[in-house]
């Protein structure tokens, strides 16, 4: 099952005109079997005369530091863009989600 995060992500891509491929998961667990993209990477964002983009979606559950250092090390070849997009309570008004989108190098 998707989040509503990456859910929420792909359609904001969509509305930019991307075309956007997100991680396929199993009906059943297998140990050991990531689904992400490069165990990374949750949605694939492909618009003409743009990068590629590789984003990972990352909600309140945290993890955003690691998530971001794993990314950074991972090399990619010239014409793709690695990103983390986080979701997280605005803390000025905690019933409001903010996003933060960030490209990493």
């Amino acid at each position: 099952m998707r989040s509503k995060f990456e859910i929420r992500a792909q359609k904001e891509l969509e509305k930019d005109g991307y075309f956007v491929d997100y991680k396929a998961r199993p009906s059943f667990a297998i140990r050991g079997y990531h689904v992400d993209f490069f165990n990374l990477f949750d949605l694939l964002a492909y618009k003409v005369n743009e990068p590629i983009r590789w984003i990972s979606i990352k909600g309140k559950s945290g993890g955003y530091s690691e998530n971001r250092k794993n990314i950074s090390k991972f090399s990619m070849p010239t014409g793709n863009q690695k990103e983390q997009w986080r979701y997280d309570r605005d803390p000025k008004n905690k019933s409001r989600l903010r996003t933060r989108k960030e490209i990493i190098p």
